[in-house]
């Protein structure tokens, strides 16, 4: 039994010295001459920049702003009105126009919209104010 337990002991040494100091395997060397040449590659790389109407993030379209077309306004010559004074209104019980009184260069006259005195022509008017039109000018006057 000693000589059966000694090979079995032994064996197992076998094994873990042959693992420990393995032997070098037999390589045959061989001789590859390379070389490397690389082809040259001559493509150009073209490309084109083109307007972009979309906003990438948000999607929503891009309007360039137009320049704004400057309109030169005429200058009109300084209108110097006459004295015009508004007084108050008249109007009848059971109609709605309404007669305003309205002093033009001191001298009152009564108005309807529309009407024409001295150059100075009624265009609009309430119980506070009124609105009149002299030489294409227009003026608000509020009652005095």
């Amino acid at each position: 039994m000693l000589a059966l337990v000694l090979a079995v002991w032994g064996a197992i040494a076998y094994r873990i010295v042959s693992t420990i100091n393995p032997s070098a395997p037999d390589v045959a060397q061989q001789n590859f001459e390379v070389s490397f040449s690389p082809k040259t590659n001559i493509e150009v790389d073209t490309f084109s920049i083109r307007v972009v109407n979309r906003d990438p993030f948000l999607g929503t379209l891009l309007v360039k702003n137009k320049p704004k077309k400057t309109i030169r306004k005429t200058v009109q010559p300084k209108i110097t009105w006459l004295p015009v004074l508004y007084h108050g209104s008249i109007s009848k019980q059971n109609t709605k126009t309404k007669v305003f009184i309205i002093s033009v260069s001191g001298q009152q006259n009564l108005m309807k919209i529309g009407q024409t005195i001295n150059g100075v022509k009624l265009i609009r008017g309430n119980n506070n104010s009124v609105t009149v039109s002299y030489k294409g000018a227009r003026k608000t006057i509020n009652k005095a």
